[in-house]
């Protein structure tokens, strides 16, 4: 929780945490309470208590969550996964929901789902020789040169320079600690990905719609409905941080009269039984390489050091040794 004002929730893309919205949660603060909240399964949330099927297994139990923590009438943002689940909850409970931002929201037909749901999520589960961390590298690195990641080609090619080592790291880190069912909430989105439910919406909406997107080609398939009145489109250009300062003025636009507040920066972590972190980490860490190698290079000196460990305690102790 961070801020002070009426209650805005951000809703985080699969398989981030809500620490990846910290930053447009700390430009919000002078106008909303913000809550950012780790989607159950991702981050150290638990998971559901059984697996979902439908994203109205995330909403309901959100929902719930809402009560404990006393929100009322949350407006809420959700960025990919957090913009299905942001969709889906306004559907649902639509006289619970001051309105909605939608950030890389998109339309994906059947059969194009279809084809990326067989290809999209390998399987992570981790092996007691590290020989899923190349393939996790290889989908981080993918990711932002090919959409979807899994298809290469012209025709799926984005055009645009790698990302730096380190954030790659940072990015193949959440997939890591979502574990073998970082697909979970992920998949379910990609489902749920359709003109249809945004057409059905019936609160305040915005979409934004920004041209540095991977997925920008969807969301204009989005777009290219027809959609209500009550659903709005801010077309976003410029670098990541024009976009930032833009989505913050589009965001808090509608609460001015909260100006004069001055912003509590208190953040407090809703997370339900946190997995326990284990100390053995590694202080002489391998530096991190454009290929991916170091992660294997880590978990050979874990191994080494720890041998009775299992492969899901040796991830732990990876992610702990990089964070």
């Amino acid at each position: 929780m961070l801020g002070n004002g009426p209650a805005l929730v951000l809703f985080h893309p699969s398989p981030h945490t809500s620490e990846i919205l910290l930053p447009l949660a700390e430009r919000l603060a002078d106008f909303y309470t913000v809550f950012a909240i780790d989607t159950p399964g991702y981050g150290k949330s638990s998971p559901l208590s059984s697996e979902p099927n439908q994203l109205s297994d995330y909403t309901e139990f959100l929902h719930r969550c809402f009560k404990i923590m006393n929100i009322k009438n949350p407006s809420i943002y959700g960025s990919a996964t957090g913009a299905q689940l942001a969709i889906r909850y306004a559907l649902e409970y639509p006289k619970n929901v001051a309105s909605i931002f939608l950030d890389n929201a998109a339309h994906f037909d059947d059969a194009l789902c279809n084809t990326i749901l067989d290809h999209y999520f390998p399987d992570f589960t981790p092996k007691k020789d590290g020989s899923h961390l190349p393939q996790v590298w290889k989908m981080v690195s993918q990711m932002f040169q090919y959409f979807p990641w899994c298809f290469r080609g012209e025709k799926y090619a984005l055009h645009r320079p790698q990302l730096p080592p380190p954030v790659l790291n940072s990015i193949a880190l959440d997939f890591l600690r979502a574990g073998a069912n970082y697909y979970m909430a992920y998949r379910l989105a990609f489902k749920h990905e359709r003109a249809k439910y945004v057409q059905a919406l019936k609160v305040p909406t915005t979409i934004f719609r920004w041209n540095g997107s991977i997925i920008k080609e969807h969301i204009n398939n989005l777009l290219a409905f027809d959609l209500p009145s009550n659903v709005k489109t801010l077309f976003i250009n410029g670098t990541p941080d024009e976009r930032m300062q833009l989505l913050t003025d589009c965001i808090t636009g509608e609460a001015d009269q909260y100006k004069s507040y001055k912003a509590s920066r208190k953040i407090q972590a809703f997370k339900a039984n946190a997995p326990i972190a284990y100390n053995k980490i590694i202080k002489d860490l391998p530096e991190i390489v454009s290929n991916g190698s170091h992660l294997i290079t880590a978990w050979e000196l874990l191994m080494e050091r720890n041998p009775n460990l299992s492969a899901e305690m040796v991830q732990s102790c990876l992610i702990d040794s990089y964070s």
